[in-house]
């Protein structure tokens, strides 16, 4: 039954992109309204919904106007102003991957991470000597609340992620049923390069050129712009490799995601988070939603938060993304009444 106010939304989805948004979007079994055309909004809130229902429950999808762990706190602290009865947000989009965490089995393009807990690992104190990470108690965002640990939990288990994953699997097939531009990349490999080994230029390109000029983890604005295949990355340092024609199932990994305003664009600080903090993911929104309105983090994995990073697999990264969002509310019960 149609919600009457806005009181009646327990869930909210926030997306940092227009195509995560979309993807969310693709997946509701019903749209109520847009932009505020039936629930409006109090005075103050500046954020821009989309209501509709996912499953039983009723949700509020909202679209945040930029990137960033700032926008992301001021959509969340808006979004209690007019739906006050909120009690989970779900941070879905896409984000970089750690192909090697600490433990659950390794990570792929394609693949999506759910947080358990979060670290901002760019709040700390800068040294001439380099960066120091606050890890007070004070300092850190912590866990989730007692419902979301115990959900989290269960889903850790060996059945319940086969039930999960299965669900998600379901739910991309609707996607990619709709649209075709959900499906997996068909001519581009699943390609992961040496942690050490950079995405720049190695030949002679320029004598003003930052590749061959600068210090050795310098790189021009040319080679980030370019592909590794215009670029021509060695494929001798890729580490691993999956053919764009093995058919994967993507799976679901729960763990710490690392969340900060900077872009992780390498593969050496990476493995050092991921050495030290146990991480599985990195994004750019969580950490400010997490200060607001208790949430979880559920995003597609499309690059390997390294220098080599680029857009081919945003699109599937979205939709697997998405998909888990609805496969994760199959299960969760709000302690209010929804509808």
């Amino acid at each position: 039954m149609r919600p009457s106010s806005r009181d009646e939304f327990a869930i909210a989805i926030i997306c940092a992109l227009t195509l995560e948004a979309e993807a969310v979007e693709d997946l509701f079994d019903e749209t109520y309204d847009r932009l505020g055309e039936s629930y409006r909004k109090e005075p103050g809130d500046d954020n821009a919904y989309v209501n509709g229902r996912i499953g039983n429950h009723n949700v509020v999808l909202c679209y945040m106007p930029g990137m960033g762990k700032g926008s992301a706190a001021s959509v969340a602290s808006s979004l209690k102003i007019s739906y006050k009865r909120v009690e989970v947000a779900l941070v879905v989009g896409i984000c970089g991957g750690a192909p090697y965490p600490l433990s659950d089995g390794e990570i792929f393009l394609g693949d999506v991470i759910m947080s358990d807990s979060v670290v901002q690992y760019d709040f700390g104190r800068q040294y001439p000597g380099g960066f120091e990470k606050k890890t007070d108690v004070k300092d850190t965002l912590g866990r989730p609340n007692r419902a979301i640990r115990s959900m989290l939990a269960s889903l850790q288990a060996r059945r319940s992620r086969r039930d999960l994953q299965e669900k998600l699997s379901r739910h991309l097939q609707t996607l990619q049923e709709s649209l075709p531009d959900w499906h997996r990349p068909t001519s581009i490999d699943d390609v992961l390069f040496e942690a050490s080994y950079q995405h720049k230029h190695y030949g002679i390109t320029s004598a003003t050129c930052l590749c061959l000029n600068g210090t050795p983890e310098d790189i021009c604005k040319a080679a980030i712009d370019s592909t590794c295949t215009l670029l021509g990355c060695d494929l001798g340092r890729v580490c691993r490799r999956r053919s764009s024609a093995e058919h994967n199932s993507p799976r679901v990994h729960i763990g710490t995601v690392a969340s900060a305003d900077t872009v992780m664009k390498s593969g050496k600080h990476r493995d050092r988070l991921v050495e030290s903090e146990g991480v599985v993911g990195f994004e750019m929104e969580g950490a400010g939603v997490w200060d607001n309105i208790s949430c979880i983090i559920i995003k597609g994995v499309c690059d390997y938060a390294d220098s080599h990073k680029n857009k081919a697999w945003q699109l599937y990264a979205a939709a697997t993304g998405a998909a888990a969002a609805k496969a994760f509310l199959e299960y969760w019960e709000p302690t209010s009444r929804e509808g």
